[in-house]
């Protein structure tokens, strides 16, 4: 039970924190417009593009989308402290500005005293944080900000003190408490943090000394944890922390990969490196805009024929997104939990692609935070190619795993009968396809109905694909069977509740639910 505890908290947590890595595409993009069309050779081929106020624009783009990555610990503490807390989540989230910069405040404050930090001459790990000279501690940091607050919050929102100070009782307390406990947490971050960070050092050069190996792990992994919602703890700690990379880029030392490469690409001079562009995930363009793609005309090709029709919109519209978002999950689902093997195969071919990326140094990032395949192909491939881009390999490769994919899903799904879309039973089939054209209110209540009904449902939320619920007993709710027929991709037992597979779907689906059973 303890175990399933913890597992379920990371799973928590992974939801809470994709709020703020949501955000990155949008601000990657931006970047990557403003970056693309100020590039010395592009400027060059079109005169055009040297006017100023087109530059201005460029520019513009450019110092818009490094708004969010300059300021994302600080968006990480505040999602955090929303996302925890029970109730009055605004002033959770004025708590943790308070605490984030009080944090940083004694941190410097403290080591300026001790002779640690030189403001005009500041070491590795040192960087100025909202204008204050401090320690770098990054998105982590902001985690421990974003915790310790919800914490507080939790705890004494409702206080109630002596009638001499009442003044101070219910949510007033919670931002005085906080930035009481943000200096001590200073204090203490002053002198654990640069261990830490020695220790994240040594690890990022071990990790980089496996070369192509490490690579491969790397992307294995992080696919064969999708399952359990547990993925984001591949990635995050290599994205924003110097598990990363620590590099310097314009005379400045840059750590985390997405923070190293957002420099590089926004630099004029900098080049791009392999060892970052690994971490932000270059191998994802290939299995999601080819690869996954390759599958999903393998489950059409193998669907029923009286299928094919249903099975045509249900793949096109899982296949869209993955190709130009890089969102996977809609497709993944689709064979996840009735072809288990067909998943492994998949993650698999996910740490080949990640070698072969590797290898042929190909530097196009592929998560979502740069614009997903087709536009970070686009803006950090083709039009970045003086910086060693190498994206023409991208469709060399990419026709190659889309062969790959579909010559393989087809061979397994015919081979052992795996019950993909269109090759269910044909009752099953029947009943998934009827309830899709039933209206959307219906569908709500339906769910409502296959969480166990009303009284059941403890509290809603969702990640990004999954509508997650905690339920007072299990054993209420659905069978696959049922969320099939519901238009879900699958569900998932948890601790203390269920995920629902729903895909983009799920956090309409949790607005309308709370709205339904009157939730906060």
């Amino acid at each position: 039970m303890k175990k399933s505890k913890y597992f379920a908290a990371f799973q928590q947590l992974g939801k809470v924190l994709m709020t703020p890595v949501m955000l990155l595409p949008i601000a990657g993009i931006l970047v990557g417009i403003g970056s693309a069309f100020t590039s010395k050779n592009l400027v060059e081929t079109f005169p055009l593009l040297a006017n100023d106020y087109l530059r201005l624009f460029f520019n513009l783009c450019k110092s818009a989308g490094n708004s969010v990555f300059s300021f994302l610990p600080l968006i990480f503490a505040i999602s955090i402290a929303i996302g925890y807390a029970k109730k009055e989540k605004g002033v959770a989230a004025l708590a943790s500005v308070i605490s984030f910069i009080t944090m940083h405040n004694v941190m410097s404050t403290l080591l300026i005293h001790l002779g640690k930090l030189d403001p005009s001459n500041m070491l590795t790990g040192q960087s100025m944080v909202l204008g204050i000279p401090s320690l770098d501690v990054g998105v982590f940091g902001g985690i421990i900000v974003g915790f310790m607050v919800a914490y507080l919050h939790n705890k004494y929102y409702n206080i109630s003190l002596p009638p001499v100070l009442g003044i101070f009782s219910g949510t007033k307390f919670v931002p005085m408490i906080s930035l009481l406990c943000s200096i001590i947490l200073g204090f203490a971050m002053a002198a654990i943090w640069p261990l830490i960070q020695g220790a994240l050092t040594s690890l990022s050069t071990l990790i980089n000394n496996t070369g192509a190996f490490g690579t491969v792990i790397y992307g294995l992994s992080e696919r064969a944890l999708l399952p359990f919602g547990l993925h984001h703890f591949v990635y995050l700690p290599f994205f924003f922390t110097n598990l990363g990379g620590s590099v310097m880029v314009d005379g400045a030392l840059v750590e985390g990969a997405v923070n190293i490469y957002q420099a590089q690409l926004a630099s004029p001079t900098a080049m791009f490196d392999i060892d970052v562009t690994r971490f932000i995930m270059n191998g994802k363009v290939i299995i999601a805009a080819f690869g996954l793609t390759g599958a999903a005309l393998a489950m059409y090709k193998t669907a029923k024929p009286e299928k094919k029709n249903y099975v045509k919109g249900l793949i096109i519209a899982a296949a869209i997104p993955a190709f130009f978002t890089g969102i996977t999950e809609p497709i993944e689902y689709a064979f996840l939990f009735v072809a288990p093997m067909l998943f492994v195969v998949h993650a698999g071919f996910a740490g080949l692609a990640y070698l072969l990326t590797y290898l042929l140094n190909v530097n196009v990032p592929g998560t979502s935070a740069f614009g997903g395949p087709f536009l970070s192909t686009i803006f950090n491939g083709v039009m970045q190619a003086d910086k060693g881009s190498n994206w023409i390999w991208i469709p060399i490769l990419g026709v190659g795993f889309f062969i790959l994919y579909y010559f393989t899903f087809k061979f397994m799904i015919l081979k052992f009968n795996y019950k993909t879309p269109g090759r269910e039973d044909d009752n099953i089939a029947d009943e998934i396809e009827s309830k899709a054209t039933v209206s959307k209110d219906e569908i709500l209540y339906d769910i409502i109905e296959g969480l166990g009904g009303q009284d059941n449902i403890l509290h809603v939320d969702a990640c990004f694909t999954r509508l997650r619920v905690k339920v007072k007993n299990i054993g209420s709710v659905g069978d696959t069977k049922l969320w099939k027929s519901l238009g879900a991709n699958g569900v998932v037992q948890v601790s203390d509740g269920v995920q629902v597979i729903y895909g983009a779907k799920a956090d309409v689906y949790k607005t309308q639910i709370r709205e339904v059973l009157g939730m906060d």
